[in-house]
């Protein structure tokens, strides 16, 4: 599998990555990474610490994982809700014109991506201030800038891990530069920035007005554990395994565990008792 835009070890820029088999170790960490991280970016590379088997040939380690740019963070949270269960995803959306509700389905893996641009992951930006080294944002920034309350300081302070001087090394100050400056740096960043659809033009099925639904990258996080203890109670109390041998079973088998328990005791899929009387 390969991301959108890659990231550089060694000074090479790589693309490929791949998931370990969904466990419930996996689905643990989903459902607890808001209890290990102070902030959404630090909970993100979290999960991906977890669910990676490899990044680039490389095991993930969190101090790689917060150097992929966003737009690749973001694609493989994505893929990582593809990974798990890519079942149609249903929302109720409220119309903006009609104001009545509406369903909708859609599948993450049909969702479109646009991969990196010619230049990605930095490129010369001429400014006010002389040309400037502009990176696209990384989840190390997003981890930097999250703890920082004031949204005027937090785009500084973006700014000033984005952008850098060649040449001299005279200090950049982030101050002078213009609001031109800024809109050429924002623009160079998209340009190169890898992105996935975070929304869907949907049209009214009452008024056929469209609608702009907006979608979240990081839905897998959301999603709860489900019978996942009552599942590991079951299978300790009938094989006598420990919580972490049965954790570690991929999903499929720890389910094929359970239906064969369902069977010994007389019950359907359905969970009901079969036979008469």
């Amino acid at each position: 599998m390969q991301l959108p835009g890659g990231i550089r070890i060694d000074g090479e820029l790589r693309e490929t990555f791949h998931f370990k088999p969904v466990t419930g170790l996996l689905e643990l960490a989903l459902s607890e990474s808001a209890l290990r991280a102070c902030t959404h970016p630090a909970r993100v590379t979290s999960v991906l610490c977890e669910a990676l088997n490899d990044l680039g040939g490389m095991p993930p380690s969190a101090s790689l994982v917060r150097e992929l740019s966003v737009g690749d963070r973001q694609f493989l949270m994505r893929c990582l809700a593809v990974h798990i269960d890519d079942q149609p995803v249903w929302l109720t959306a409220k119309c903006g014109r009609c104001a009545e509700s509406f369903d909708l389905s859609f599948q993450h893996s049909e969702l479109p991506v646009k991969p990196a641009g010619r230049d990605y992951p930095e490129t010369m930006v001429e400014t006010t201030q002389g040309s400037i080294l502009v990176r696209v944002p990384t989840g190390s920034d997003q981890e930097a800038v999250a703890v920082i309350q004031e949204e005027g300081r937090a785009i500084r302070a973006l700014l000033e891990r984005l952008i850098s001087r060649q040449g001299n090394g005279d200090p950049l100050d982030v101050e002078a530069l213009t609001e031109g400056d800024i809109e050429a740096i924002e623009k160079a960043a998209e340009e190169m920035a890898p992105e996935i659809a975070q929304s869907l033009l949907v049209q009214c099925p009452n008024c056929s007005a469209e609608n702009e639904v907006p979608l979240t990258p990081y839905a897998c996080m959301e999603k709860p554990v489900g019978n996942l203890y009552s599942e590991v109670h079951t299978l300790a109390a009938n094989y006598h395994w420990s919580e972490h041998e049965i954790l570690t079973l991929p999903r499929s088998r720890r389910h094929t565990y359970l239906s064969l328990i369902d069977s010994s005791r007389g019950m359907n899929s359905s969970g009901n008792f079969e036979g008469g009387g």
